[in-house]
């Protein structure tokens, strides 16, 4: 999947926090209105909470669809500016590989053993830059007798660390995609739930009409 795909479901999701946020800010000013307006009636402070409740969470459902927004109109500026960034900074760390106590060596290694990838585009990078052999963390695991000779390339990673990562990013932002998607379900689920309860519930509340003291009329005989 391409970054446009990616761009069009946060564009959709942008528009759907967007909607949201305009849903449960009048719901939660509805719920305030009411409570004003009837509260010599009702002393039960639930929809005073409830509506305090919803209208706070409005500008940050409002902030993150304007931020889902502004991601989907992202051309392939930005986009390219992180690649060079994530290139440079590989490139850095794979001419200062050598010595195997330096942290920056061990961070190439741990890069290339979890996400099973060699050099930056592929695993000729370590030949450009002047090794005679690939590191062992780009041999892989069903061989154990490679030694990172750049020869018997069919033992090494085929894929460079640059098209992993950016796989690795695709898979998170679809991931925050989704996660999105399931609270604005489960928001939505919720408020069914409590417009059901609250139109099943009986209006217990309002006896203290009937519980005062009633006047009646005076009896002329």
């Amino acid at each position: 999947m391409d970054s446009s795909f990616f761009r069009g479901l946060f564009r959709l999701l942008g528009l759907l926090l967007w909607g949201a946020a305009a849903a449960m800010a009048w719901a939660g000013v509805s719920a305030l209105r009411i409570h004003m307006n009837y509260q010599h009636f009702c002393d039960n402070p639930f929809l005073e909470v409830l509506g305090c409740l919803v209208v706070s969470t409005a500008p940050l459902l409002l902030l993150t669809g304007g931020l889902a927004v502004g991601i989907s109109r992202w051309n392939t500026g930005p986009w390219q500016g992180l690649r060079d960034w994530e290139t440079h900074v590989l490139d850095d760390l794979l001419h200062q590989y050598g010595n195997q106590s330096d942290p920056k060596t061990k961070a190439v290694d741990r890069l290339q053993e979890k996400l099973q990838c060699c050099g930056i585009h592929n695993y000729t990078d370590w030949r450009v830059m002047g090794h005679f052999s690939a590191p062992t963390s780009c041999c892989q695991k069903i061989f154990s007798n490679c030694t990172g000779d750049l020869s018997t390339s069919q033992q090494l990673y085929q894929k460079g660390c640059l098209p992993k990562l950016e796989q690795l990013r695709k898979v998170v932002l679809s991931h925050m995609f989704w996660c999105c998607i399931g609270a604005l379900v489960l928001e939505l689920f919720a408020a069914l739930i409590s417009g059901f309860l609250m139109k099943q519930s009986p209006l217990s509340d309002y006896n203290i009409l009937e519980s005062g003291p009633r006047w009646r009329p005076k009896s002329r005989w």
